[in-house]
Protein backbone atom coordinates (compact mmCIF):
# COMPACT_ATOMS: atom_id res chain seq x y z
CA UNK A 1 0.00 0.00 0.00
CA UNK A 2 1.24 3.36 0.70
CA UNK A 3 -1.76 11.22 -7.40
CA UNK A 4 0.11 15.27 -6.48
CA UNK A 5 -0.05 18.03 -4.98
CA UNK A 6 1.38 19.40 -7.42
CA UNK A 7 -0.43 18.37 -9.92
CA UNK A 8 -3.12 21.06 -10.16
CA UNK A 9 -6.41 20.11 -8.89
CA UNK A 10 -9.21 22.84 -7.85
CA UNK A 11 -12.20 22.27 -5.89
CA UNK A 12 -14.99 24.46 -5.40
CA UNK A 13 -12.70 27.06 -6.53
CA UNK A 14 -10.10 26.11 -3.91
CA UNK A 15 -6.58 25.27 -5.07
CA UNK A 16 -5.66 21.53 -4.18
CA UNK A 17 -1.94 22.51 -5.29
CA UNK A 18 1.04 24.61 -6.24
CA UNK A 19 2.45 24.60 -10.04
CA UNK A 20 5.20 22.55 -10.18
CA UNK A 21 8.91 24.01 -11.37
CA UNK A 22 9.52 24.31 -14.60
CA UNK A 23 12.29 22.32 -14.91
CA UNK A 24 14.66 19.70 -13.01
CA UNK A 25 17.08 23.06 -12.15
CA UNK A 26 14.28 25.06 -10.91
CA UNK A 27 12.70 22.03 -8.70
CA UNK A 28 15.95 21.24 -7.32
CA UNK A 29 17.24 24.72 -6.45
CA UNK A 30 14.22 25.29 -4.54
CA UNK A 31 14.78 22.03 -2.63
CA UNK A 32 18.27 23.60 -1.49
CA UNK A 33 16.91 26.53 -0.31
CA UNK A 34 14.45 24.49 1.41
CA UNK A 35 16.21 21.84 3.01
CA UNK A 36 19.32 24.60 3.91
CA UNK A 37 16.30 25.69 6.98
CA UNK A 38 16.08 22.23 8.21
CA UNK A 39 18.34 21.28 11.02
CA UNK A 40 21.37 18.78 10.49
CA UNK A 41 21.43 16.06 10.56
CA UNK A 42 18.12 15.88 8.70
CA UNK A 43 19.49 18.11 6.59
CA UNK A 44 21.97 15.89 5.43
CA UNK A 45 19.64 12.91 5.16
CA UNK A 46 17.06 14.86 2.39
CA UNK A 47 19.81 15.90 0.39
CA UNK A 48 21.46 12.60 0.23
CA UNK A 49 17.55 11.25 -0.61
CA UNK A 50 17.69 13.99 -2.88
CA UNK A 51 21.26 12.87 -4.90
CA UNK A 52 20.20 10.20 -5.01
CA UNK A 53 17.27 10.52 -7.36
CA UNK A 54 19.33 12.84 -9.53
CA UNK A 55 22.16 11.05 -10.13
CA UNK A 56 21.38 8.83 -13.15
CA UNK A 57 20.16 11.67 -15.50
CA UNK A 58 21.67 15.33 -13.35
CA UNK A 59 25.09 13.75 -11.76
CA UNK A 60 26.43 17.49 -11.38
CA UNK A 61 23.23 18.03 -9.80
CA UNK A 62 23.56 15.67 -7.55
CA UNK A 63 27.23 16.22 -6.35
CA UNK A 64 25.77 19.91 -6.11
CA UNK A 65 23.13 18.30 -3.47
CA UNK A 66 25.09 15.64 -1.84
CA UNK A 67 26.03 16.32 1.85
CA UNK A 68 29.90 16.62 2.59
CA UNK A 69 31.96 15.36 5.59
CA UNK A 70 32.02 11.58 7.48
CA UNK A 71 29.00 12.39 9.47
CA UNK A 72 26.44 13.49 6.06
CA UNK A 73 23.16 11.83 6.62
CA UNK A 74 24.19 10.29 9.52
CA UNK A 75 20.71 8.75 11.46
CA UNK A 76 19.52 10.69 14.44
CA UNK A 77 18.85 8.00 16.42
CA UNK A 78 20.86 5.08 17.95
CA UNK A 79 19.89 1.74 18.04
CA UNK A 80 16.59 0.93 18.62
CA UNK A 81 15.15 -1.49 20.59
CA UNK A 82 11.72 -3.13 19.23
CA UNK A 83 8.74 -1.22 21.65
CA UNK A 84 6.73 -3.46 24.28
CA UNK A 85 2.81 -3.33 22.66
CA UNK A 86 0.29 -2.73 25.33
CA UNK A 87 -3.24 -4.99 25.05
CA UNK A 88 -4.66 -2.06 23.78
CA UNK A 89 -2.41 -1.05 20.65
CA UNK A 90 -2.40 -4.99 19.83
CA UNK A 91 -6.42 -4.52 20.03
CA UNK A 92 -6.02 -1.94 17.22
CA UNK A 93 -3.43 -3.86 15.00
CA UNK A 94 -6.17 -6.48 15.37
CA UNK A 95 -8.57 -3.85 13.69
CA UNK A 96 -7.20 -3.67 11.03
CA UNK A 97 -8.00 -7.07 9.83
CA UNK A 98 -11.27 -5.64 9.15
CA UNK A 99 -10.19 -4.36 6.32
CA UNK A 100 -10.34 -6.96 4.44
CA UNK A 101 -14.24 -7.77 5.47
CA UNK A 102 -14.78 -3.90 3.58
CA UNK A 103 -17.02 -4.30 0.34
CA UNK A 104 -17.04 -0.12 -0.21
CA UNK A 105 -15.40 2.74 0.38
CA UNK A 106 -18.33 4.73 2.45
CA UNK A 107 -17.53 1.43 5.14
CA UNK A 108 -13.89 1.61 4.71
CA UNK A 109 -13.82 6.13 5.29
CA UNK A 110 -15.90 4.90 8.55
CA UNK A 111 -13.06 2.12 9.88
CA UNK A 112 -9.99 4.50 9.23
CA UNK A 113 -12.03 7.77 11.12
CA UNK A 114 -12.87 4.91 13.91
CA UNK A 115 -9.51 3.52 13.84
CA UNK A 116 -7.26 7.20 13.42
CA UNK A 117 -9.41 8.05 16.79
CA UNK A 118 -8.03 4.82 18.41
CA UNK A 119 -4.33 5.58 17.83
CA UNK A 120 -5.14 9.44 19.01
CA UNK A 121 -5.76 8.11 21.61
CA UNK A 122 -3.07 6.08 22.41
CA UNK A 123 0.28 7.23 24.44
CA UNK A 124 3.06 9.06 22.54
CA UNK A 125 5.67 6.20 21.59
CA UNK A 126 6.76 4.43 18.69
CA UNK A 127 3.77 1.77 18.62
CA UNK A 128 1.68 4.76 18.44
CA UNK A 129 3.28 6.22 15.42
CA UNK A 130 3.94 2.69 13.91
CA UNK A 131 -0.11 2.20 13.88
CA UNK A 132 -0.50 5.61 12.26
CA UNK A 133 2.04 4.85 9.73
CA UNK A 134 -0.25 1.54 9.04
CA UNK A 135 -3.41 4.40 8.54
CA UNK A 136 -1.72 5.72 5.56
CA UNK A 137 -1.15 2.81 3.65
CA UNK A 138 -5.12 1.88 4.27
CA UNK A 139 -6.11 5.71 3.70
CA UNK A 140 -3.89 5.67 -0.29
CA UNK A 141 -6.07 2.84 -1.71
CA UNK A 142 -9.53 3.46 -3.16
CA UNK A 143 -11.85 6.91 -2.31
CA UNK A 144 -12.02 6.93 1.75
CA UNK A 145 -12.58 10.93 1.38
CA UNK A 146 -10.64 13.67 2.10
CA UNK A 147 -11.96 13.99 5.64
CA UNK A 148 -10.90 10.62 6.34
CA UNK A 149 -7.46 11.42 4.30
CA UNK A 150 -6.90 14.90 6.53
CA UNK A 151 -7.22 12.81 9.36
CA UNK A 152 -5.13 10.75 8.93
CA UNK A 153 -2.28 13.14 7.70
CA UNK A 154 -2.96 14.71 11.09
CA UNK A 155 -2.88 11.61 13.44
CA UNK A 156 0.70 10.94 11.87
CA UNK A 157 1.53 14.33 12.31
CA UNK A 158 0.63 14.13 16.14
CA UNK A 159 2.10 10.75 16.41
CA UNK A 160 5.55 12.18 15.01
CA UNK A 161 5.92 14.60 18.03
CA UNK A 162 5.67 11.72 20.49
CA UNK A 163 7.88 9.45 19.21
CA UNK A 164 11.67 9.44 19.45
CA UNK A 165 12.78 12.62 16.56
CA UNK A 166 11.65 11.11 13.10
CA UNK A 167 13.73 10.68 10.54
CA UNK A 168 13.53 11.95 6.78
CA UNK A 169 12.01 8.93 5.56
CA UNK A 170 9.24 9.73 7.98
CA UNK A 171 8.99 12.66 6.91
CA UNK A 172 8.71 11.93 3.79
CA UNK A 173 6.02 9.24 4.40
CA UNK A 174 3.99 12.21 5.68
CA UNK A 175 4.44 14.47 2.87
CA UNK A 176 3.97 11.74 0.71
CA UNK A 177 0.09 10.94 2.28
CA UNK A 178 -0.35 15.12 1.83
CA UNK A 179 1.52 15.24 -1.97
CA UNK A 180 -0.80 12.04 -3.32
CA UNK A 181 -4.12 12.58 -1.62
CA UNK A 182 -4.55 16.37 -2.08
CA UNK A 183 -4.79 17.59 1.96
CA UNK A 184 -3.23 20.45 3.04
CA UNK A 185 -0.44 19.83 5.67
CA UNK A 186 -1.51 19.24 9.17
CA UNK A 187 1.12 21.72 10.85
CA UNK A 188 3.83 24.18 9.67
CA UNK A 189 7.32 22.47 9.63
CA UNK A 190 10.31 22.97 7.83
CA UNK A 191 11.16 19.33 7.54
CA UNK A 192 7.81 18.89 6.17
CA UNK A 193 8.52 21.05 3.56
CA UNK A 194 11.73 19.76 2.35
CA UNK A 195 9.97 16.41 1.92
CA UNK A 196 7.40 18.08 0.03
CA UNK A 197 9.80 19.82 -2.30
CA UNK A 198 11.78 16.90 -2.29
CA UNK A 199 8.54 15.39 -3.93
CA UNK A 200 8.13 18.14 -6.17
CA UNK A 201 12.08 17.23 -7.48
CA UNK A 202 11.08 13.78 -8.29
CA UNK A 203 7.83 15.20 -10.17
CA UNK A 204 10.01 17.45 -12.03
CA UNK A 205 12.27 14.25 -12.71
CA UNK A 206 9.17 12.31 -14.13
CA UNK A 207 8.34 15.52 -16.21
CA UNK A 208 11.16 14.99 -18.97
CA UNK A 209 10.84 11.47 -18.63
CA UNK A 210 12.36 9.79 -21.87
CA UNK A 211 11.60 6.15 -22.40
CA UNK A 212 11.25 4.20 -24.55
CA UNK A 213 9.90 0.69 -24.21
CA UNK A 214 8.51 -2.91 -26.64
CA UNK A 215 4.98 -3.48 -25.80
CA UNK A 216 3.44 -7.17 -26.15
CA UNK A 217 2.04 -6.26 -29.70
CA UNK A 218 5.86 -5.64 -30.98
CA UNK A 219 5.68 -1.59 -31.02
CA UNK A 220 7.65 1.15 -29.44
CA UNK A 221 6.24 3.18 -27.29
CA UNK A 222 7.85 6.59 -25.90
CA UNK A 223 5.92 9.93 -24.21
CA UNK A 224 7.81 12.18 -26.74
CA UNK A 225 5.91 10.34 -30.09
CA UNK A 226 2.70 10.40 -28.48
CA UNK A 227 2.89 14.21 -27.99
CA UNK A 228 -0.46 15.72 -29.24
CA UNK A 229 -2.28 12.83 -27.50
CA UNK A 230 -3.56 12.34 -23.31
CA UNK A 231 -1.38 10.12 -21.72
CA UNK A 232 -2.36 8.05 -18.37
CA UNK A 233 0.81 5.75 -18.06
CA UNK A 234 0.27 3.20 -15.04
CA UNK A 235 2.26 0.97 -13.47
CA UNK A 236 1.14 -2.41 -12.53
CA UNK A 237 2.00 -5.86 -11.92
CA UNK A 238 -0.15 -9.14 -12.59
CA UNK A 239 0.67 -10.40 -8.56
CA UNK A 240 -0.82 -6.85 -7.76
CA UNK A 241 -4.25 -7.20 -5.99
CA UNK A 242 -4.90 -3.45 -6.10
CA UNK A 243 -4.13 -3.47 -10.03
CA UNK A 244 -6.02 -5.95 -10.74
CA UNK A 245 -9.00 -3.88 -9.51
CA UNK A 246 -8.44 -0.78 -11.13
CA UNK A 247 -7.33 -2.51 -14.39
CA UNK A 248 -11.10 -3.13 -15.69
CA UNK A 249 -12.02 0.54 -15.11
CA UNK A 250 -8.88 1.98 -17.17
CA UNK A 251 -10.05 -0.34 -19.91
CA UNK A 252 -13.65 1.09 -20.21
CA UNK A 253 -11.97 4.90 -19.59
CA UNK A 254 -9.92 3.66 -22.26
CA UNK A 255 -12.36 2.36 -24.53
CA UNK A 256 -14.70 5.31 -23.83
CA UNK A 257 -12.09 8.05 -24.33
CA UNK A 258 -9.33 6.47 -26.88
CA UNK A 259 -11.30 8.45 -30.04
CA UNK A 260 -10.79 11.65 -27.93
CA UNK A 261 -7.31 11.05 -27.79
CA UNK A 262 -6.74 9.07 -24.74
CA UNK A 263 -3.51 6.70 -24.75
CA UNK A 264 -3.36 4.52 -21.58
CA UNK A 265 0.31 2.62 -20.99
CA UNK A 266 0.48 0.09 -18.62
CA UNK A 267 4.20 -0.80 -17.94
CA UNK A 268 4.82 -3.79 -15.91
CA UNK A 269 7.80 -5.13 -14.94
CA UNK A 270 7.47 -8.96 -15.61
CA UNK A 271 8.06 -11.48 -18.18
CA UNK A 272 6.71 -11.50 -21.21
CA UNK A 273 4.91 -14.91 -20.89
CA UNK A 274 3.51 -13.96 -17.70
CA UNK A 275 2.15 -10.81 -18.81
CA UNK A 276 0.69 -11.93 -22.13
CA UNK A 277 -1.09 -14.57 -20.90
CA UNK A 278 -2.88 -12.74 -17.99
CA UNK A 279 -3.78 -9.85 -20.06
CA UNK A 280 -4.97 -12.25 -22.90
CA UNK A 281 -7.19 -13.84 -20.02
CA UNK A 282 -8.77 -10.24 -19.70
CA UNK A 283 -8.50 -9.17 -22.76
CA UNK A 284 -7.75 -5.89 -21.93
CA UNK A 285 -7.04 -3.61 -25.07
CA UNK A 286 -4.81 -1.28 -24.02
CA UNK A 287 -1.09 -1.09 -24.81
CA UNK A 288 0.62 -3.18 -22.24
CA UNK A 289 4.67 -2.40 -22.49
CA UNK A 290 7.94 -4.43 -20.66
CA UNK A 291 9.84 -2.59 -18.60
CA UNK A 292 12.02 -5.40 -17.59
CA UNK A 293 15.60 -3.28 -17.24
CA UNK A 294 13.15 -0.73 -14.70
CA UNK A 295 13.90 2.24 -16.97
CA UNK A 296 10.80 3.89 -16.71
CA UNK A 297 10.47 3.04 -13.26
CA UNK A 298 13.75 4.99 -12.51
CA UNK A 299 12.57 8.10 -14.84
CA UNK A 300 9.49 8.02 -13.05
CA UNK A 301 10.86 7.03 -9.47
CA UNK A 302 8.43 4.38 -8.71
CA UNK A 303 9.16 1.80 -5.93
CA UNK A 304 5.71 0.40 -5.86
CA UNK A 305 2.30 -0.42 -7.54
CA UNK A 306 -0.09 0.64 -8.38
CA UNK A 307 1.10 4.32 -9.91
CA UNK A 308 -0.51 6.28 -12.44
CA UNK A 309 1.09 9.82 -14.09
CA UNK A 310 -0.99 11.80 -16.37
CA UNK A 311 0.19 13.86 -19.27
CA UNK A 312 -1.90 16.08 -21.30
CA UNK A 313 -1.50 16.66 -24.43
CA UNK A 314 1.05 18.93 -24.47
CA UNK A 315 3.27 16.38 -22.62
CA UNK A 316 2.68 17.99 -19.23
CA UNK A 317 2.69 15.95 -15.62
CA UNK A 318 -1.06 17.09 -14.86
CA UNK A 319 -1.87 14.75 -12.25
CA UNK A 320 -0.77 11.36 -9.87
CA UNK A 321 -1.67 8.47 -8.65
CA UNK A 322 -0.12 6.14 -5.50
CA UNK A 323 -1.66 2.83 -4.94
CA UNK A 324 -5.06 2.11 -6.42
CA UNK A 325 -7.75 4.47 -7.23
CA UNK A 326 -11.54 3.92 -8.75
CA UNK A 327 -13.39 5.02 -11.76
CA UNK A 328 -14.81 8.70 -10.33
CA UNK A 329 -11.04 9.51 -9.35
CA UNK A 330 -9.58 8.59 -12.95
CA UNK A 331 -12.26 10.44 -14.92
CA UNK A 332 -11.59 13.57 -12.01
CA UNK A 333 -8.29 12.76 -13.53
CA UNK A 334 -8.73 12.86 -17.36
CA UNK A 335 -10.51 16.23 -16.43
CA UNK A 336 -6.98 17.66 -15.67
CA UNK A 337 -5.70 16.87 -19.12
CA UNK A 338 -8.22 18.49 -20.94
CA UNK A 339 -11.02 15.64 -21.18
CA UNK A 340 -13.80 17.44 -20.67
CA UNK A 341 -16.45 14.62 -21.30
CA UNK A 342 -15.00 13.39 -17.99
CA UNK A 343 -17.83 12.65 -15.61
CA UNK A 344 -16.62 15.21 -12.10
CA UNK A 345 -15.22 13.45 -9.70
CA UNK A 346 -15.19 13.48 -5.80
CA UNK A 347 -13.20 15.87 -4.80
Amino acid sequence: MRASVWACLVCAGMPLCAAAPDTVQHAAQRFAEVSARVPAPLRSQFRIMAANVLQARHPELARELMPKGPAAGKSPLGPQEEPSISPGEAAIYREFGRFGQVSNDADRAKLILDLASQVRALPPGATKLELARELCGAVSEGDPGQQAVAFVAETFAEAMKGAQPPDAGTYLELASLIHYEHVPPPKEDKALDAALALLELRDSLAQEARFSLPALDGRIYSLAALRGRVVLVNFWATWCAPCRIEMPELEKLYREFRDQGLVILAISPEERTTVAKFIADKGYSFPVLLDREGKARADFSVDGVPQSFLFDRDGKLVAEAVDRRNEAQFRFMLRQAGLPQAAQGPF
